[in-house]
């Protein structure tokens, strides 16, 4: 959208932002522009402004604009209201730190997600952060799914499918897809090697009491046995002969390290009954790999060499360390983010949406109130948004909030121009004598009117606020004055079809039902005007009193998904 100015000459940033905030300041307090709001939103927005020099040029504006009619002043606010008001002062664009270690080599980086649920925002934070290092340096981009638990962490069937679709809808160029699961072998032939060579070891310890002996550094009878009898408890362990839960492999590390954690981490263990997992060429293995098992072996063998994640990995990072040194391998590039801790009143963490959704049975992953990317896209947030969103977080180590204000000013710009529609949630009839033939062409609509009695539809909470004997506009119609208000009808008597500065209501003549999905899972039935038949679904339009709302189907209504004011 193009954005309003103010005619004439040394046109300013000064003078852009009083203007903007003069007339919402008019219209919001149905009165006159005061100077000391205008002036504090000045100062606030374009803080190195001398409050001096600025007040002669905000007053200039305020009288310009407290001269104008009450329907020149509504126009503009929602023009302004449509491209977003500054809600902080403009900062300079983030950019990504340099990676000053890549000169001749090719940058490899990967995404690495669980199939288990839905892409949400929490996840496409790295995945963009790596998208937009592959674009300035070039180089590959993996999709790896991390699919190696068979029993608790089971991929779910289709989402690997809804995944490359969150890629490429988000912008994202992926060259190359792998799935852990067929690597399962591999994993094995490793753990195997590390035992022969006594770097791993078969632990049958009760885990209590293998974590009491650890945590105070010690090493349990399992460790010292020789590698012939561990070998032999391997085999024992790949043809099914031993049961779950009775062992596990674990790597041998520092006993003496500070983070306990990393102590002696488990490689392998065994499943009974793998065959719930989707990948049948699985079924046949009796053991399975951990995650930093089969992490460390992909990201070797796929050259990775670049990697962006959540702090909650550094950890992983530690103990994958002791694995890249035993085979002497170079541990990728890595960078660490902080954590998301709220998106809006949208649910982020995946296990809270599964709960949701087993709870209210909720069919759909893209329910607004989830903050998957499905439901970001569902609800006509732009791709370019998300993008621009994440790209202000970056790198940050710290934990992040993040408002709906600030997708939805980012989102008005990346929308532009949308057209915009009444809602009339609760209609009142309206009968209006005296009416002059005429036409109308209001809501990207034509009218003709003939007959001197018409009948409308308003809203009736909004008709409720008007004096009777008050002369109002029907928004880009006509001109009536109001003599009779009640419960179950109203009535008034045409003026004229010319713009005027009255008061402005939304109007029907004829009317289509209309559903919402709110932000909160609740439904607004309301009615528009017939020819936002003609949208096409997947549009994005606005609803006054309402805001941005993206048009979901029109089998029966037109059913519309809330975006953002």
């Amino acid at each position: 959208m193009q954005e309003i100015k103010i005619p004439g000459k040394g046109i300013n940033e000064i003078k852009r932002i009083a203007y903007k905030y003069a007339i919402k300041n008019c219209f919001e307090h149905k009165g006159k522009a005061e100077i000391g709001a205008v002036i504090g939103k000045v100062k606030a927005i374009l803080p190195e402004t001398i409050i001096g020099q600025a007040i002669p040029i905000v007053k200039e504006v305020i009288e310009k604009t407290n001269k104008m009619k009450k329907e020149e002043i509504e126009e503009e606010y929602y023009l302004f209201e449509k491209s977003g008001w500054e809600l902080k002062q403009v900062e300079k664009e983030k950019t990504l730190p340099e990676l000053n270690w890549l000169e001749e080599e090719k940058l490899i980086t990967r995404a690495a997600p669980c199939p288990t649920g839905a892409m949400h925002f929490g996840h496409a934070r790295p995945y963009i952060l790596l998208d937009e290092y592959v674009k300035k340096y070039g180089g590959k981009y993996i999709l790896r799914f991390d699919d190696t638990d068979p029993k608790i962490k089971i991929p779910e069937k289709g989402i690997e499918e809804e995944f490359q679709k969150d890629f490429e809808w988000l912008e994202i160029k992926i060259h190359e897809i792998k799935r852990q699961s067929d690597n399962i072998g591999r994993y094995l032939k490793i753990v195997e090697q590390l035992i022969a060579e006594e770097k791993a070891y078969i632990c049958f310890c009760k885990p209590e009491e293998w974590r009491k002996k650890i945590w105070e550094g010690k090493a349990c009878e399992c460790r010292e046995k020789k590698a012939r009898e561990q070998i032999k408890h391997w085999k024992e362990m790949v043809k099914g002969k031993l049961k779950e839960g009775s062992c596990v492999v674990r790597l041998k590390t520092n006993l003496e390290d500070k983070d306990s954690s990393t102590r002696d981490w488990w490689l392998a263990k065994i499943v009974d009954d793998p065959t719930k997992h989707p990948n049948k060429k699985t079924h046949k293995y009796h053991v399975w790999p951990s995650y930093n098992l089969a992490s460390s072996i992909d990201d070797h063998e796929m050259k990775i060499n670049f990697i962006i994640r959540g702090q909650e990995h550094i950890q992983n990072e530690k103990k994958q360390k002791y694995l890249y040194d035993y085979f002497k391998w170079k541990y990728p590039h890595t960078m660490y983010h902080g954590k998301i801790t709220k998106v809006a009143d949208m649910i982020l963490s995946k296990s809270k949406i599964k709960l949701l959704m087993e709870k209210e049975g909720l069919k759909r992953d893209d329910d607004p109130r989830l903050a998957t990317i499905k439901s970001f896209r569902r609800r006509g947030f732009r791709p370019e948004t998300i993008r621009k969103v994440i790209l202000q977080l970056g790198l940050n180590p710290n934990d992040a909030k993040i408002g709906l204000e600030n997708f939805g000013s980012s989102n008005k710009k990346f929308l532009g121009e949308v057209k915009n529609y009444p809602f009339i949630e609760e209609g009142l009839e309206i009968e209006i004598i005296n009416f002059m033939k005429g036409k109308t062409n209001a809501y990207e609509q034509e009218l003709l009117l003939e007959e001197p009695i018409q009948k409308f539809v308003v809203d009736k909470k909004e008709i409720k606020n008007i004096r009777v004997g008050e002369n109002i506009r029907f928004k880009e119609g006509f001109n009536v004055k109001i003599e009779e208000i009640g419960d179950f009808g109203a009535k008034g008597r045409f003026i004229s079809y010319e713009k005027t500065g009255y008061k402005t209501i939304d109007w029907l003549k004829e009317f289509i039902d209309v559903k919402i999905l709110m932000a909160d899972g609740k439904e607004k039935i309301g009615m528009s005007v017939p020819n936002i038949q003609n949208e096409k679904e997947g549009n994005v339009i606005f609803f006054n009193g309402i805001g941005y709302v993206r048009i979901d189907n029109k089998t029966r209504e037109v059913y519309c998904v809330f975006a953002h004011k």
